[in-house]
């Protein structure tokens, strides 16, 4: 396939014309067959693979300081498993559900037929530039649609990388990217979009809404906001500490889904900050200074977390620096911090921290703790460390949260056979998976009539036998 490169698009007539391009060629071929879709996902995998090291080599660029082995950990190895999965579930997912017709249309048949939308804009965010806009990109072609990608601008070389990936595998028939800053975003949430999917945060979301709702354009938003983790009083602390680093500190805790606060009985909170200690020094022997520490993305950001912790201490809350075999800082890296029992009006617990600044908060009991993450935003995520499954049930029956992850953390990200969405501040729809395909299909219901016309027997007039008889008998019709 010879692909033909498409351009950086910098102006708005340019977005328009592409949106227009890809519109018609959706008119022109509504329902693409199984053999393109499944071809397109097989030539994306493929063009992956040949540039695994360009991607790596670009992340470490944009991020300062990102180890190759972390980016192919959380970006590339999900991706990879959600082509597959796609791949390997397509024919069934395109299957047409057949539905029962009423007793007053027979003979006849009913079904269901996943239609592709049309044209898809997907707005992807800088914390995993590859994984949140590739990702989204296999739902949408696996449901034949055309996709228009707008890439965020803080990441310039991973994007060079990806319109390769893309030119190499699509071409232009199948998906524009688009790069710009938010003048450009926003006069790309604004164009007639068939579905819209945004990554990002919460008060952008409010604007991406805003600007959908224009053309009634169908949204799925998936914008985090604080997901707590909560240590019950039976949880194993070691094993705990384990995964709530694990989840925490990877991209520098730059994930929608980290664990934004701990919340933990009072008589475990030394004990488990003693094992976060023990962990942090065994994956970063040398602090900030290791080289597998991710750098924040720029300067913006730093400045922004040292802002939670100064007002935190200026309110007379303990603020500890539990990386102290190295500088606080360096090179955009930031040490990993506790903040103990943060006061709901500082603003480390009203934003989604997004970096190595985790709040811990102790209760008494159990019913508190669930009281308190009830009567806050709902989560993308929550995790729960316990033995009891007791706890599990009330967690499952009380939080409602985009997903809820037992004795682990992050992992709910890499499942390609479940999906992954938010509900309420924390966004609404999901992708990944069946319902990835769903959400980027329309079910169009498909009704046919054979045989006699039935329904003539139910004209008028109504003073007829046949109307007698429905009267006496409905309800069992």
């Amino acid at each position: 396939m010879t692909a033909t490169v498409s351009p950086s698009f910098s102006s708005k007539d340019e977005i328009h014309l592409a949106y227009s391009r890809l519109k018609n060629l959706t008119q022109q071929t509504p329902f693409p067959t199984i053999e393109e879709r499944r071809q397109c996902l097989q030539r994306l995998q493929a063009a992956l693979l040949v540039n695994e090291e360009p991607l790596l080599d670009a992340l470490l660029a944009d991020f300062g300081h990102r180890a190759p082995q972390e980016s192919r950990l959380l970006e590339l190895i999900p991706l990879m498993g959600e082509i597959k999965h796609a791949k390997r579930h397509l024919s069934k997912w395109m299957k047409a559900s057949r539905r029962r017709v009423h007793i007053s249309t027979l003979p006849g048949s009913a079904k269901v037929l996943y239609q592709p939308k049309g044209v898809v804009g997907v707005i992807s965010p800088w914390n995993y530039p590859v994984l949140l806009s590739l990702g989204p990109l296999v739902g949408a072609l696996a449901a034949g649609n055309r996709v228009m990608m707008k890439m965020s601008e803080f990441c310039p070389e991973t994007n060079r990388v990806l319109r390769d990936i893309v030119n190499q595998s699509l071409g232009e028939n199948w998906v524009e990217v688009v790069e710009g800053e938010a003048e450009i975003a926003n006069e790309f949430s604004q164009l007639a979009f068939d579905h819209l999917l945004f990554t990002g945060s919460t008060s952008v979301g409010h604007i991406i809404m805003r600007n959908a709702a224009k053309h009634l354009t169908p949204v799925t938003l998936e914008l985090g906001g604080k997901s707590p983790l909560l240590v019950a009083p039976s949880a194993d602390l070691k094993d705990t500490a384990k995964k709530l680093v694990f989840g925490k500190v990877l991209n520098a805790g730059q994930t929608c889904v980290a664990p934004d606060y701990v919340f933990c009985h009072h008589d475990q909170k030394h004990t488990l900050i003693d094992y976060i200690k023990q962990e942090l020094v065994a994956y970063y022997p040398d602090g900030v200074l290791s080289s597998d520490y991710t750098s924040l993305i720029n300067a913006r950001q730093l400045d922004r977390l040292k802002g939670y912790l100064d007002e935190a201490r200026a309110a007379g809350v303990e603020c500890d620096n539990l990386m102290p075999q190295g500088p606080v800082e360096s090179d955009r890296k930031l040490a990993f911090h506790i903040v103990h029992q943060p006061g709901d009006e500082l603003s480390v617990m009203q934003d989604e921290i997004f970096g190595p600044v985790l709040p811990i908060l102790t209760y008494s009991n159990m019913d508190e703790a669930l009281s308190y993450i009830q009567q806050r935003p709902r989560p993308l995520s929550m995790y729960l460390f316990t033995q009891q499954s007791d706890d599990q049930t009330r967690c499952e029956e009380r939080i409602v949260s985009g997903s809820l992850v037992i004795n682990h953390t992050l992992i709910q990200v890499a499942q390609a056979d479940l999906p992954f969405g938010g509900i309420g501040a924390s966004g609404m729809g999901s992708y990944h998976a069946e319902e990835g395909f769903r959400t980027f299909s329309h079910s169009k219901s498909v009704l046919r009539k054979r045989g006699p016309n039935t329904l003539a027997l139910l004209r008028p007039p109504y003073r007829r036998r046949m109307h007698k008889l429905i009267a006496k008998y409905w309800p069992f019709l």
